[in-house]
């Protein structure tokens, strides 16, 4: 069973060596020297606090991870150079340009950060340097890493500046052959000048053309770029609360606003009739049609667009797709104002909201609290998502009230 959080004061914290040696040093991790208990009684504190200006809520619940540790399935490194020398990891604490050459990181899975070392050594022995983000200059950017807990194999996306692909080649028939447990390499190119992990062009190298993953009864095929929560165990709680909290309406139709790859629709599927879920990438929306079809799900409906954009329709998303429930989980800016208005006009019996930034969640919760029609917050249960770091993950259930 998930840990809950105690009622208790988060006075009084148990400090403890933090088992990392980069504690300190690396941007990744920003409690680890508090007790696991002590982490999620912060959590708590902090989102109390925020709330507390919408006036009183029911009480708020914290679910912790049984094992805080190695949890993550995905992480971006960077390529960096300290001394001469490549290195790759996290950006050092407080830092644009530094970055923490880490052996271990203790949030993702041991064979995950073998495989990250093993491309390491390769990309040194390549002769080729990291990119550097204020001159702009040199080759090796990032590497995304995607690890299955459920069938224990991982996607590697090796993103690099243009040019030099037959050492980019090498490297990838190299990294497979020597973890087996690696069963696709990507390499992603681009000219950005920001520093974000996302290719101007994506192709893949070696190996099967999508992760095999499962998360709770859904089957998962997944693409480099496939936005998936950091805790798989902690998504499949959540999306199964989700469900409960709507199969009450018996809903006919359900919406799922920024969908990435399909799990809260989904999730709705085996309760609505007919559910509409909208996202802005074509990537993700590709992939959550490939797992629709991989589940056997055909009573869900897939729009690619911004979801401000396109509930403007009102004459279809109001008449023929009226929704009996809504699920959103926004980015962390959360909700453009005319999607917030096209929620308010569709009026929806119960809205289910996810949020990783309390503030954003705090000021759509005012909208929708003192607008018309009227709702109140039914329920508040936070996920920690993020053990070891400040963050977490909520989940607010709303009810028409008026």
């Amino acid at each position: 069973m998930p840990r809950h959080l105690a009622s208790e004061s988060p006075s009084g914290f148990q400090r403890v060596a933090a088992p990392c040696p980069y504690f300190g040093t690396c941007g990744g991790c920003a409690i680890q020297d508090l007790s696991y208990e002590d982490q999620l009684a912060l959590k708590r504190d902090r989102l109390q606090r925020a709330l507390a200006v919408l006036g009183p809520l029911p009480a708020l619940e914290l679910i912790g991870l049984e094992e805080p540790w190695r949890y993550r399935n995905k992480a971006e490194f960077t390529f960096g150079e300290r001394e001469g020398r490549m290195v790759l990891g996290y950006h050092q604490a407080r830092s644009f340009s530094r970055i923490v050459d880490l052996e271990d990181c203790l949030l993702m899975p041991a064979p995950a950060m073998a495989a990250t070392r093993t491309v390491l050594d390769l990309a040194r022995k390549t002769g080729l340097p990291a990119y550097h983000p204020r001159t702009h200059q040199g080759f090796f950017r990032y590497l995304v890493v995607r690890y299955s807990h459920a069938t224990q194999t991982m996607l590697l996306c090796l993103m690099t500046a243009p040019g030099a692909r037959e050492a980019v080649e090498d490297l990838a028939r190299e990294v497979m052959a020597r973890h087996p447990e690696v069963t696709s390499v990507y390499w992603g190119v681009t000219n950005k000048l920001a520093d974000v992990a996302v290719p101007d062009e994506l192709q893949r190298l070696c190996g099967a053309v999508d992760l095999e993953d499962q998360l709770g009864p859904f089957r998962l095929r997944l693409h480099p770029m496939s936005f998936l929560q950091a805790s798989s165990v902690q998504a499949a709680r959540m999306y199964e609360r989700l469900s409960q909290a709507l199969a009450a309406v018996s809903p006919s139709v359900a919406w799922d606003l920024y969908c990435g790859v399909g799990l809260v629709g989904f999730y709705l599927s085996r309760c609505a009739r007919q559910v509409y879920a909208i996202d802005s990438e074509p990537r993700h929306v590709e992939s959550a049609e490939r797992n629709a079809s991989l589940n056997g799900i055909q009573n869900v409906s897939f729009r690619v667009g911004c979801v401000e954009t396109l509930l403007q329709d009102k004459r279809f998303w109001l008449q023929e797709a009226k929704p009996d429930v809504i699920a959103v989980d926004p980015p962390r800016a959360g909700l453009h104002p005319r999607a917030l208005s096209s929620i308010l006009a569709a009026r929806p019996v119960r809205i289910a909201y996810f949020s990783c930034n309390v503030q954003s969640l705090v000021r759509d919760l005012g909208m929708l609290l003192r607008s018309f029609p009227r709702y109140r917050v039914a329920e508040t249960t936070a996920f920690d998502m993020f053990p070891q770091t400040n963050h977490v993950e909520t989940f607010v259930l709303l009810e028409r009230s008026a």
